[in-house]
């Protein structure tokens, strides 16, 4: 069995499952109109858009995290798929 190297792997796992995370929760903030901003908790914080933003600019933002999130999941795949076809 190949085995991909750690320091391949778990990088792209924190940084594309911490974005997709947000994105998600930035998601659910936007569909519930959670407001965060400073002063609030960090709850709300990460789940809130932001009160000085326009709403194209918070979803812009939440599409953003998401993309960025699910890019590095898919690179992650496909050198675990690479990885197994070898």
């Amino acid at each position: 069995m190949i085995m991909v190297a750690f320091a391949d792997w778990f990088p792209l796992l924190v940084v594309g499952s911490g974005f997709t995370t947000v994105g998600l929760l930035k998601v659910y903030g936007l569909r519930h109109n959670i407001v965060g901003g400073g002063g609030k908790p960090l709850g709300c914080r990460l789940r809130g858009s932001c009160p000085t933003w326009s709403k194209h600019l918070n979803v812009t933002m939440t599409v953003l995290f998401l993309v960025i999130g699910l890019s590095f999941l898919s690179i992650l795949g496909w050198i675990f798929l690479t990885a197994v076809r070898r």
